[in-house]
This record gives C-alpha cells, structure tokens and sequence, in this order.
C-alpha cells in the first residue's frame, strides 16, 4: 500500500511544521512503512515513540531496533539510544507520527467531514455516505460500525476513530479507490489523543453533548473542551456545522475558526431550521428553511433525534451545493444503520427496537421518542458498560423508571466488573417501583419479550450493532437482535421467514 521514502525527506518535513533536532544522519536510508507499534515494526521501518495513556513508547525502542527499525523519532530527550540509527527528537511525537504518515502515504481524499458529538455520529456519517454517493461522489464512511468503501460492504473497526496510523491506511486505500469524500466519525478520545491531528476536515458537524466519557475526561468540561479540539483546528474555508438547539453550542462556536451554518428546530436562531410535521414509527415529515429556500423532507427512520441527523446531513449537501432534490430523494431513501432503532420485526403484535443508546440523555431521547410511537406501554432493557463511566450509572436508572412503563435492569458488557454491582449502581437512582433486575442478558430479553402485549414497544438498548458480550476476560457472541427474535419466536406464532 506504502511506498519507500528517503528518511531525510520525512524528517525534513517534520522539522519544517513542528521543529525538532536530528541526530545522526539519514545519508540515502529509506523506510518502508511508519508505526508507533514496536510489535509491527519490519526491517526498513520507522518507529515513533508515543507515550500512550497505559504505555510509553519509549520503553520499547530496543525492541523496535531488534526487529530492523531503520530510524526512530522520540519526544523524550533523555532517552539513550546505543545504536547510530537516524533519530528526530521532537516535541510532540503525536504530530510527528501524523506528519510521517502523511508523507509516507500520501494526501487524504479531497473532502474530509468530520462528525463529533455524544450522540447521532454514526447515523450521520452513514446519511452523508448515502446522500453523498447518490449524487455521484464517490464517498467513503469511517467510524463506529467500522470502514465502508462501497456500499453494503462494511468492515470492522475495534474503536470509533481508529488510530492515526490506521486512518492515514485508509485514506491510501480510498485515494486508489478513486474516492473522493469520506464522512468520519470523531471522538473525544480521538481528539484528545491527537488521532485526527493534521487531517484538513473541510466540513465539521457537531451534533450533541450529553454525559458520556467522564471516566477518561474526568468532568463535563474538560469532556467538551475535547469535543472543540476538532472546531479550533478547521481552516477559514472550511465550515462547521453546529446543532445550535444544545447547550454546548456556545462553546463550540467560540473554538470554531471556521465558517458557521447553524441548525436545529427550536431555537430562533438557525439557519437551517426545522418544523415537524408529523412523528410515526416509520419516519418523520418536516420542513426545512434554509438561506437556500424551503423544502419538504420526509425520512424513514423514526424519532425526533433522527430529524436532527438528518438536518445536519441536509445541511452538510447544501453546503456542498449538491442538488437539494437528490438530496432529498436520498434522505427518503435511507433505511438507517445497524442498532439504531433497529426494528425485529416477525409478525409480533408489540414493536422491538434494538438501539445503541448508552449514556443517559440518549436512553431519555429513546424513550420519549418510543412513548410518541405507540399506544401500549414502554417497556426497557438496558445496562451499563463496565471499567467505563461510572456516575452515569444511577442517572440511567433514573431516567429509565421516570420514562418507561416497564424496566428490565441487566448486564451490558461488565468486562471486569461484577455486573451484580454495575446493576446495584443503575438501581441507586430508580424513582420508581416499576423494575426488576436479571443480571443474565438473555433471559433479561426473554423476560421483556414474554411480557408484551399488543400495542407495547420493546426497547433493548445500550448495544446495538454489538454482537459480542465482554465477561471478564472473555468475549463472547452475542446479538441483541439475534435473541430479540428468538423471544419472539419462543412466545409468539410469527412469520419467521426473514
């Protein structure tokens, strides 16, 4: 995928964006491939030394020697290293590795749209990715549900935005794809950690903030200040696009040094605003005005926070002046992603929804936009993640006994964490006598499913697309949708051909 570059032309360009010193010279070396990973360094390789947030990279030098490393770049200038190789010693290796991954690989796709937000990144970039191709541009996805070059053929990812040295791989690949555009999903971590550094996005999309993440940013602050980072680091031309219905919108306005296109439904001041027609379970109709003019939506994914994705993807095309009509159509057209109020749908006389809501105010946006939707009772079962966040635990069992009519409190992925004592947790906020707790997942859905009566909504949240468990040390499969139909076929006579 790479190609051999001279080691002097990669340090020169670090040198010439962030600084650094060189020791020793480079005379005609050449690198074949660039990794902060001692474990893939082949002979030829370049290894930058980071210090990641459990491990330095520093410590693991003479392993990447030993394995044929042909030049190292260190941030650490009391670090000794005995062999006469190449050496850069920067301030910042985070940057250097971006920046030697741009020359070893190449430039990225002409557009680059980057999507932050606690909630409705995937659904947008997915949007984007079908609006985008609809109107001939040949687009690319990246993020929680893993990479997508052609439509329908979506490839796994272990983390929303992958590392930088990944993504740089990626951009490679897309670019000899002939792909032009890539919508992308961006974390805070990726943000905080320097993973999207460098990458000229040419739109930004910030969709929400709500409690999530507080176990590695420590505090709603410092959380959102992450969240800024990719605002603060757009050029003059490039835009961002800002839901300004939620209250971090302020400060993510103040970091933008972009253009800026606002949007939402209720405050005064959009751009491109909303009115609401009409809410079902099969979708929304709404209107938009915009500085383009006036038109009339319709999509096929219900809720309310499904309007908002598919207004800042609307936003997005408008910007790129793509025609308001196709736009449209493409919108109409989208079925939505896998484990977003994903319906399990065998004939059954109550709806089943699988979706990925796992922080508190996208459980909130869930049940409230399940309780517009049906006549019957809302009936939830969720958990909470363990070695993750800890304060949201008791706010969702909260919210989830004030909303719903019916409560299921079961395990997520406890990884290593007593799940018995992640549900002790959930059940420290419940305002209300109308729970039960089955710490087993599965019987947990049997239990909602068997319960149901005609006109309910069964709402099975926190995992989504996931179709693993993690216990301890062990992963093993499973899929909510999966056992969502085998409840269904357990309990109910249903058509069981799909």
């Amino acid at each position: 995928m790479g190609k051999v570059v001279k080691i002097a032309e990669i340090f020169g360009k670090i040198k010439a964006a962030i600084g650094g010193c060189m020791l020793n010279e480079a005379d005609n070396r050449v690198v074949v491939d660039v990794t902060a990973d001692s474990r893939k360094v082949t002979t030829g390789s370049l290894f930058v030394a980071v210090k990641g947030v459990t491990k330095d990279g520093h410590m693991f030098i003479e392993d990447a020697i030993k394995a044929g490393a042909n030049a190292i770049i260190i941030s650490n200038p009391e670090v000794e290293v005995k062999e006469k190789l190449p050496i850069l010693i920067v301030e910042d290796s985070r940057e250097a590795l971006v920046l030697a991954l741009k020359e070893f690989y190449g430039p990225q796709p002409d557009e680059v749209i980057g999507v932050t937000g606690t909630n409705g990144k995937t659904t947008v970039t997915h949007m984007l990715h079908r609006i985008m191709n609809d109107a001939g541009v040949k687009t690319g996805v990246i993020g929680t549900l893993g990479f997508m070059f052609e439509e329908g053929k979506l490839e796994k990812l272990p983390i929303t935005t992958p590392d930088a040295e990944t993504i740089w791989k990626l951009f490679s690949s897309m670019r000899e794809k002939g792909i032009k555009a890539v919508a992308m999903e961006v974390s805070s971590h990726g943000l905080h950690q320097k993973r999207v550094w460098g990458i000229d996005f040419s739109k930004a999309i910030f969709t929400n903030l709500s409690q999530d993440h507080l176990d590695y940013h420590g505090d709603m602050k410092a959380y959102l200040a992450a969240k800024c980072i990719l605002f603060s680091q757009l050029r003059g031309d490039s835009v961002a696009i800002v839901n300004v219905d939620d209250p971090a919108c302020d400060e993510v306005i103040k970091a933008n040094r972009g253009k800026l296109l606002t949007y939402g439904i209720e405050s005064a001041r959009c751009d491109v605003k909303a009115t609401v027609k009409r809410l079902s379970i099969d979708g929304s109709k709404f209107e938009v005005n915009s500085p383009w003019g006036r038109f009339d939506l319709q999509i096929n994914v219900p809720g309310k926070f499904n309007v908002y994705n598919a207004l800042a993807s609307f936003a997005s095309a408008l910007v790129d002046e793509l025609p308001p009509e196709k736009v449209i159509s493409s919108l109409a057209a989208f079925k939505g992603v896998r484990g977003r109020f994903e319906k399990v749908e065998l004939g059954q006389p109550f709806t089943v929804v699988v979706d990925y809501a796992h922080t508190p105010e996208a459980l909130k946006n869930l049940i409230t936009a399940a309780r517009k939707l049906t006549r019957g009772r809302v009936i939830v079962v969720f958990g909470a993640g363990g070695d993750r966040d800890k304060l949201k635990r008791p706010i969702m069992g909260e919210v989830a006994t004030k909303y719903a009519d019916y409560v299921v409190i079961t395990s997520d992925n406890p990884r290593t964490e007593d799940p018995e004592k992640i549900i002790d947790m959930i059940i420290e906020g419940v305002c209300r006598d109308n729970w039960i707790r089955i710490v087993d997942r599965r019987k947990a859905i049997f239990h909602a499913i068997e319960n149901a009566k005609a006109g309910d909504i069964v709402l099975i949240a926190g995992k989504g697309h996931e179709d693993y468990q993690i216990i301890g040390d062990k992963i093993i499969h499973f899929d909510d949708v999966e056992v969502a139909r085998d409840a269904i076929k357990a309990f109910w006579e249903v058509n069981d051909e799909g």
